[in-house]
């Protein structure tokens, strides 16, 4: 045999020892299903806000859907199959029903986009080994108070929304706020935490008033609210009206010519059409060709959830949440997730650490956390409620954390 020859069959050997390897991996990864379930309570949309600003009857529910074809078309190749089951229902009792039976079945990932009494309610019926992760539940208490065990959140909470602008506030020198807030209970809550905010980074709050008018301001804001925001002096006006019932009409006619920020004018929630850096532009894309819609924050939060458990699976080659829960909370997990850098999870609440987008009807205005706010373990941790000041330890602590 001449070395042409022994060339080739070297060649030939390595091909074939590639092909084993090849067929032992696909069938060390064969067989691993995934089922996921949703639950969510209906789309609750008051009838006096605009149709243009409405939540979309599938909102969460399309994300997850994208997350999960996502997962498909990766997880063929390695033998991962994943499904999604959803119940939409008013009435708790049912949704709990559904989710016991799912249990049954073998489900034992839930998003869950439901209030918090709901929420508490859930976890009591299902076994310890099912893991809840939130996409729509914003309540700070479910991650300093109303501990839940084995609970992940990818919703952003009202704190991480507020810092978020009051980091900005505090880069732009604008520390004098004028508060003006609505009377829902998500208002309420969503003041409650603007108002540690603004505490916590010495902003200094001039005036504060409540919108609790049925006026239809489309054809008298420009003479009622110059006259609702008058005050002798502010840098910036921080609207809370979670449920687009007038805070939309606040740009543009204070009393003083200054910037709007909150729930309208420069917003900050974990998603916007906006933004289209760090290859989110394709992300937007795929979405809006399926559902003919931008993705929205709650969208986003189904579909990092779900990317969340993917991620975990295929490197873990397993669904057994046992395994699965430690390792998402784990030094070694990082998400890419369009959002500028690697995301991870709080190990002692279960939130997700990201960077949170500021933005305008039109573009990606900055994103945050802003230079200059350091903290001892995470700058991503300078958003939201730390540590020290959550009762929760639902997960271990990692030292890498």
């Amino acid at each position: 045999m001449d070395r042409h020859d022994a060339s080739i069959n070297t060649q030939w050997a390595w091909r074939f020892i590639s092909l084993i390897v090849l067929l032992f991996s696909f069938m060390s990864h064969a067989t691993v299903n995934v089922d996921i379930g949703l639950l969510r309570q209906p789309v609750d949309t008051a009838t006096s806000a605009p149709i243009y600003l409405r939540e979309p009857e599938n909102n969460g529910e399309a994300g997850a859907t994208l997350s999960i074809s996502d997962a498909n078309g990766t997880g063929k190749f390695l033998g991962q199959k994943y499904s999604l089951r959803v119940e939409t229902n008013a009435d708790n009792n049912q949704l709990n029903t559904a989710a016991k039976q799912w249990y049954q079945d073998g489900v034992r990932f839930f998003l869950t986009d439901i209030d918090t009494p709901s929420l508490v309610a859930l976890r009591q019926v299902l076994p310890d080994d099912a893991v809840l992760l939130n996409i729509g539940n914003q309540d700070d208490a479910l991650r300093t108070s109303t501990c839940v065990p084995n609970t992940l959140h990818t919703a952003l909470s009202y704190s991480m929304r507020a810092d978020a602008i009051a980091q900005w506030l505090r880069v732009r020198r604008l520390n004098r706020v004028f508060l003006v807030s609505g009377t829902t209970p998500e208002d309420d809550a969503f003041l409650a935490a603007v108002k540690r905010t603004l505490n916590k980074f010495n902003h200094k709050v001039v005036a504060e008033k409540i919108w609790d008018f049925d006026t239809d301001l489309r054809r008298t804001a420009s003479a009622e609210l110059p006259v609702f925001t008058q005050a002798s002096d502010y840098d910036v006006v921080w609207v809370i009206d979670e449920s687009n019932l007038f805070g939309q009409h606040l740009p543009y006619n204070t009393w003083l010519p200054r910037p709007v920020v909150g729930t309208h004018g420069l917003r900050a929630d974990g998603w916007h059409y906006v933004i289209e850096q760090w290859g989110a532009v394709q992300l937007q894309n795929r979405f809006n060709e399926l559902f003919s819609r931008p993705m929205s924050a709650k969208d986003y939060a189904a579909w990092v959830a779900i990317r969340s458990i993917n991620e975990s699976v295929t490197v873990s080659n397993t669904a057994d949440p046992s395994v699965l829960g430690p390792f998402i909370l784990g030094p070694q997990f990082q998400l890419a997730a369009y959002k500028g850098r690697k995301l991870t999870y709080r190990p002692w609440n279960g939130q997700l650490r990201q960077t949170v987008p500021l933005f305008d009807a039109q573009a990606l205005v900055a994103s945050a956390p802003f230079e200059g706010f350091l903290h001892p373990r995470n700058e991503l941790d300078s958003l939201g409620v730390d540590q020290a000041q959550s009762q929760c330890r639902v997960f271990q602590p990692t030292n890498n954390s």
